[in-house]
């Protein structure tokens, strides 16, 4: 069991008692962190792992990869006391977080493999859209994904937020691996009528345009 597991397991707080925190909840989370107490962590964990997922998906495109990417961050955000130095947003420096490690890992891909001109395509992209825009994107990816069909949804959250494989998912969900597949088509074929509507007037915006392409 990882870092990440072990202490969202140790605690008890609740996804209600942490929706009931309101305005004040990354204050409380901050002062809980500061005390080394492990609620303050769990409260984090499940405050912002789903939304920071979709954030590293949207930038990586790769599910597997997204989660890690993500765990890492929560390890290195309580390891290395990252609470600490936070002034305003704890959402915005977690998003900031996940951001350079992206870059950092499709960097390493880059210098890996010279031959694949995508990875460089992605970074120049990723280095010059705002915080704020991954945010807001992400925002836009979950209020679609919450109006999906019920089993759209679970699929969609099992494969692209959990980071499971489509024989995984399947199992949990209790369907065959082609429903799962036809799942995700119907996921992201809404994702892209929906998102593309919004940039109608404004233009693409260049994380979307990696989500849509």
């Amino acid at each position: 069991m990882c870092l990440v597991e072990r202490l969202v397991h140790k605690t008890f707080i609740t996804s209600k008692t942490l929706n009931e925190m309101g305005a004040e909840s990354d204050h409380i989370l901050l002062q809980l962190l500061k005390t080394s107490d492990p609620q303050g962590f769990k409260a984090l964990f499940q405050r912002y792992y789903k939304t920071l997922c979709i954030q590293a998906y949207l930038l990586l495109q790769d599910e597997g990869e997204a989660e890690d990417l993500v765990q890492d961050v929560f390890v290195k955000f309580w390891q290395e006391r990252k609470f600490e130095i936070v002034q305003q947003s704890l959402g915005a420096y977690l998003t900031t977080m996940v951001k350079h490690a992206a870059l950092n890992l499709l960097k390493h891909k880059s210098r890996v493999n010279r031959k694949e001109k995508n990875y460089q395509e992605r970074i120049d992209i990723i280095e010059n859209t705002h915080v704020m825009e991954i945010q807001e994107t992400a925002q836009m990816v979950q209020t679609v994904i919450a109006q999906l069909p019920e089993q759209c949804k679970r699929i969609f959250e099992l494969v692209c937020v959990e980071g499971k494989k489509y024989q995984e998912a399947a199992v949990v969900a209790g369907v065959t691996v082609n429903t799962v597949k036809t799942q995700l088509r119907r996921a992201f074929a809404k994702l892209r009528e929906s998102l593309r509507d919004y940039y109608y007037f404004t233009g693409l915006s260049p994380v979307l345009y990696i989500l849509l392409s």
